[in-house]
């Protein structure tokens, strides 16, 4: 489904859309995976070609060559491995006896776009803890709009909501007098999924539940210091209109700076609603001014689908190549198919999905919000992504510690 730019420009408050390759029509999913395939061919930037086995660390910068000076190799490879390994389950916060303090109350979702298949694949996994807890779900489906996100505020506050969860990226300071009619009526207000868990939230909601944007951003930079033997000359790509993406593009370039102090960093910003039309002037134009780029780094992964033809149209295949944060199933397939995405940061939608119940239910019992969801991040390369599957699926190659964390968390185990 192609989105209008009306309706891109109503989600600034989050790039949620890119998970479900919103952006494109079946013919254009079609032509990006053909070039994907077309770049296809070997090359590093730091010598011939990359491997294909061992951990991110072992992958990164597997050709000849000194690291340079002032570069802080035994650190990024560190951190590639340490993230490289499949995540265990870390409690969030206290256990608790969820279907006793869940008996008789509802959790009511306002996501902000439903055609977008993030907020479907959260929802769905929020409905299905609600039917092993036993506690009321309800989901106010909408299109994105903020007249509709107000309606959806009324209708929770009128059917006498425990707790109301604002998902995937609605902006809550567009929000204020229905937050503050949802106080009045004694229900707490939890925003999930838009701060980085550094980042500072709106004082009028209860709770957030975030996620570790800033260390996906420091991890892209790791791989690209590794890659490159700390010879990076770098293209950081962000998305102003996004809560955390400034928030990401400061940590990328705060990594190199510590750790890469010869690695050179430009950054251009396209807004989410501008992506399929400016995205691959702007690189091209990035690509000739600086023959010398060899990485890109755009902070959400679906914009690689508009930069890998701009690779391509600058002659640069083979030369330049993508490290990036999402872990979208259609970029992980840009990455079996071809060699120009070398990287991508991954998170388990189902574990963010349990994530965002837990914070909630903790909110709606009248227990103490937890401070970090601790839902982890996954480095996804040519080693590993087949266990996303073929092709790759949400929520597929994390394993399965969650699982038994949150009902033992729970009390259900």
């Amino acid at each position: 489904m192609k989105m209008s730019n009306s309706m891109e420009t109503r989600l600034t408050a989050r790039r949620r859309s890119r998970r479900s390759g919103a952006f494109l029509v079946a013919s254009a999913v079609a032509t990006t995976m053909a070039v994907a395939a077309c770049s296809s061919g070997s090359g590093s930037p730091s010598s011939g070609s990359s491997g294909s086995s061992g951990s991110p660390a072992s992958q990164a910068g597997s050709g000849s060559g000194s690291a340079a000076a002032g570069v802080d190799l035994s650190y990024v490879n560190a951190q590639l491995t340490k993230y490289g390994k499949l995540p265990t389950f870390t409690a969030p916060g206290p256990s608790f006896d969820a279907k006793k303090l869940m008996a008789g109350k509802t959790i009511y979702s306002i996501g902000v776009n439903n055609s977008d298949q993030f907020v479907q694949v959260l929802q769905n996994g929020m409905k299905e803890v609600a039917k092993q807890v036993g506690v009321n779900f309800q989901v106010f489906s909408n299109s994105g709009s903020p007249a509709q996100w107000v309606r959806g505020m009324q209708t929770a506050v009128n059917q006498k909501a425990s707790v109301i969860d604002l998902l995937a990226g609605i902006d809550p300071s567009q929000l204020h007098p229905q937050i503050a009619q949802a106080k009045a009526a004694g229900i707490p207000v939890v925003v999930s999924d838009a701060y980085d868990v550094a980042q500072k939230p709106d004082p009028s909601v209860a709770a957030t539940a975030d996620v570790p944007y800033a260390q996906a951003g420091r991890l892209m930079a790791d791989w690209t210091v590794a890659d490159t033997k700390g010879k990076a000359d770098v293209l950081v790509i962000g998305s102003s209109d996004v809560v955390s993406s400034n928030f990401m593009v400061k940590a990328i370039q705060n990594e190199f700076s510590t750790r890469c102090s010869t690695c050179k960093v430009k950054t251009i910003d396209v807004t989410v609603a501008n992506w399929a039309s400016q995205t691959q002037s702007q690189v091209q134009a990035a690509l000739n001014a600086d023959p010398g780029i060899n990485y890109i780094l755009p902070v959400y992964d679906s914009q690689s689908q508009f930069i890998v033809p701009a690779i391509t149209a600058a002659g640069k295949t083979g030369k330049v190549f993508i490290a990036t944060y999402d872990g979208t199933p259609f970029v992980l397939k840009m990455m079996q198919d071809g060699n120009t995405v070398r990287m991508d940061v991954g998170e388990n939608l189902d574990w963010v999905s349990k994530a965002v119940m837990d914070q909630d239910m903790r909110v709606a019992a009248g227990l103490k919000p937890v401070k970090d969801t601790k839902t982890p991040l996954y480095i996804f390369t040519k080693k590993n992504v087949d266990t996303a599957g073929t092709p790759p699926k949400n929520s597929t190659g994390y394993g399965t510690a969650y699982l038994a964390g949150y009902k033992k968390l729970w009390g259900l185990s």
